[in-house]
């Protein structure tokens, strides 16, 4: 596994084992420098278990974002309800800020029937490519809709990300836009239940260190209503598979 897989692993099997209170005291913890030695000294013996554990892990502020990020995706929602939650890359996390990266890889990683990625800059990050690869393993429907350089003369990104990744790819070709129109919406859906709509592409600067922001909507008809506008697009033939 990458790095960025065994913190979700790790970050995953605890949120398994712990109730939601301490889920929470270790996030805390873990945006703070030294929080998981202070945590462990006071705590009880399950939590300094599970401190022992996260210490195993590259003692990074990266690092200790993504594992508290994916921590409190654990806790954060409760299934019978709607909810709409900030998201953030840049500095000063907090536990009530995600980290956007930590995000992506716990929604990626947490699918089971279909993920959709529309970007204008789509890169090859090996945390989002592991995710996405474990996901299609299990059987999810992975669709990605990306920026082009011959759809758009100003784009000078990657045109086909993950490259190896069975999924389904469209592209909105130059013949069918406005002329300087841009592929520029930035969305993850996934399972027709989640959907993070925001200002970061998916890259490396985007996800870890520019100042970013986005919102994460879990339940209600947002989701499927995002999903379904874009099979709207593929049906009336303004997106098309790129072959």
């Amino acid at each position: 596994m990458t790095e960025a897989s065994e913190v979700v692993s790790l970050s995953v099997s605890l949120s398994r084992r712990l109730p939601p209170a301490d889920i929470r005291r270790i996030a805390s913890a873990l945006l703070i420098p030294h929080g998981l030695n202070t945590l462990r000294a006071t705590a009880g013996q399950r939590i300094r278990e599970a401190c022992d554990e996260l210490h195993t892990l590259p003692r990074d502020s990266a690092t200790r974002s993504l594992a508290a990020g994916v921590l409190l995706g654990s806790v954060e929602h409760d299934p019978g309800q709607s909810s709409v939650i900030p998201v953030w890359t840049g500095p000063d996390q907090t536990a009530s800020n995600r980290l956007t990266s930590a995000v992506v890889i716990d929604l990626i990683a947490n699918a089971a029937e279909n993920v959709l990625i529309v970007g204008y800059a789509v890169h090859n990050e090996p945390s989002v490519a592991s995710a996405l690869q474990q996901a299609a393993s299990r059987g999810v429907a992975i669709t990605l809709v990306v920026e082009r350089s011959i759809d758009n003369t100003n784009f000078s990104g990657g045109s086909h990300p993950f490259p190896g990744l069975v999924a389904t790819r469209l592209c909105w070709p130059a013949n069918l836009r406005p002329a300087g129109a841009s592929l520029h919406a930035k969305l993850l859906v996934v399972d027709d239940s989640a959907a993070l709509v925001g200002s970061a592409n998916m890259t490396g600067a985007a996800l870890g260190k520019n100042l970013e922001c986005g919102l994460l909507v879990r339940g209600g008809s947002a989701p499927v209503k995002i999903r379904e506008h874009v099979d709207q697009l593929r049906s009336n033939g303004q997106l098309q598979v790129v072959n």
